[in-house]
């Protein structure tokens, strides 16, 4: 009923002209001041932080930019655990009698998990999708031991298993079958929910398992896997064909062996979320409060390689800052106060948003929406939504508002990314990313000159008109 009567006034305020002068909504004309030039300088500033991995100088000097470009700001800080993989990491594959030695960032990225190793010479198992249910007819285990072995996994799982195969799980499962190490990667047979988020097969930085829990882990390139596979007559291609048609377990050794040099430093640090505040101008609704959303952290410098993470999310926390400047000169202020909230730390689990939502600055009694924009410059120049307890009309108003009704693709809930701790508090959200594939995501090529100012821009004018009618809809 909340959602009938939020589009039903959302409609009414969304008027094309004023009646009475004749001029544009006020959307069109905040959507006229956004900048492509601003937008993308915010990015390559940002870019340049050292890859902004949280509890670093790096996140520290990417927080103390944002507080300066955002009004009335101030830090929420937090602790955590940092991880630094240091350099160098040394991988090697002996198969078929040939020995090569793997790349990082090309052939490999390991896996963050605080994990250390000095491995020479382990022989390597696979194990499908390292799924161990015999509740649910699934134990790819059964008939073949990694006691002491490097373990080959999947992620994800195949289509006959009504289970979820976590990733922390597998690596309990392997873990817990005596496994030293482990590679994970990618197959060609991607979700739907994969596609949607244009996810590739390349190997991504990646937080693993709690380091009390860690295996060294490896995200592989396929062409690594394959190369394993490749003397037992299989592909990773083949095994989810043949997974997808029956579901049967598929282990076997793959006569190769691992060697494997790595060593990660933990240390104990603060990270922060950076809040901004615009109040509102109604004295009855200026209590209640709009979020707008993003993660401005990445994944640092590991092993030498610096993640600039311009995409993910340079993207994101370049489209707050523009609408929050937009706002700020604007003639007419919104009726509830705007939330600019920065956040820190999403790579490690959702850190920041989490610490938000338990120590909130204003009450989530009265927030009435939360939007979150992440990797929002690449793609198909379509802007993708998923919205939990909004109505697909109310983002798509706001779209055809602005003149982007066409390059909208709506959905439902998206499991992943800063706004779902909001969802578990039972907060209206919308996730904005741009739809189509994002090939540099979790890697190093993720820079500044692969960013689309046409995309960012778009994203802006959504986020910016959806941000302006939320926060003076008759809610």
């Amino acid at each position: 009923m909340r959602g009938v009567l939020l589009l039903v006034l959302l409609t009414l305020t969304l008027i094309p002209s004023d009646p009475l002068t004749g001029e544009p909504p006020i959307q069109n004309r905040l959507d006229a001041q956004v900048s492509q030039d601003r937008l993308m300088e915010t990015v390559r500033d940002l870019s340049r932080f050292h890859g902004r991995q949280s509890g670093t100088p790096g996140g520290e000097a990417a927080a103390a930019y944002l507080q300066r470009r955002l009004p009335q700001a101030s830090l929420q800080s937090f602790p955590l655990r940092a991880l630094q993989i240091r350099s160098p990491v040394k991988v090697s594959l002996t198969t078929g009698g040939h020995t090569k030695g793997l790349q990082n960032t090309s052939d490999f990225i390991p896996i963050l998990n605080g994990a250390t190793a000095h491995l020479a010479s382990v022989p390597v198992a696979f194990a499908g999708y390292g799924i161990a249910d015999s509740a649910l007819g699934l134990d790819e285990y059964a008939g073949v031991s990694v006691s002491g072995k490097v373990v080959l996994f999947l992620r994800g799982q195949p289509k006959g298993y009504t289970g979820r195969g976590t990733h922390r799980e597998k690596v309990r499962i392997a873990r817990a079958k005596g496994a030293v190490a482990y590679l994970t990667v990618t197959g060609p047979l991607l979700t739907p929910y994969e596609q949607r988020r244009g996810m590739s097969q390349r190997p991504m930085a990646f937080y693993g398992e709690d380091p009390a829990e860690a295996l060294p882990g490896l995200w592989v390139a396929p062409s690594v896997a394959d190369a394993l596979l490749e003397p037992i007559g299989l592909t990773l291609e083949s095994f989810q064909k043949d997974m997808d048609r029956a579901l049967s377990p598929r282990s076997v050794e793959t006569g190769s062996v691992m060697a494997l040099e790595m060593a990660q430093r933990q240390s104990n640090a603060d990270a922060a979320n950076v809040l901004g505040l615009w109040p509102g101008s109604d004295p009855d609704l200026r209590h209640e409060t709009i979020i707008l959303g993003a993660h401005y952290d990445h994944f640092g410098v590991q092993d030498g390689t610096v993640f600039p993470g311009a995409d993910d999310n340079a993207s994101g926390s370049a489209v707050l800052l523009e609408v929050a400047r937009v706002l700020a000169a604007a003639e007419a202020k919104p009726k509830r106060s705007i939330l600019f909230l920065a956040l820190a730390a999403e790579e490690q689990g959702l850190l920041g948003s989490r610490f938000y939502v338990a120590h909130p600055a204003r009450p989530l009694s009265a927030t009435k929406a939360m939007i979150n924009v992440d990797h929002a410059g690449v793609g198909t120049g379509k802007l993708t939504v998923g919205l939990s307890r909004l109505e697909k009309a109310t983002a798509q108003a706001a779209a055809d508002t602005v003149g982007l009704g066409g390059q909208l693709e709506l959905f439902g809930f998206f499991p992943g990314g800063d706004h779902v701790p909001f969802a578990e508090a039972a907060i209206p959200t919308a996730a904005i990313v741009s739809s189509g594939p994002h090939p540099d995501f979790h890697h190093p090529t993720d820079t500044p000159e692969k960013i689309s100012p046409d995309i960012l821009a778009s994203a802006t004018r959504l986020t910016l008109s959806l941000v302006w009618a939320l926060a003076n809809a008759e809610l």
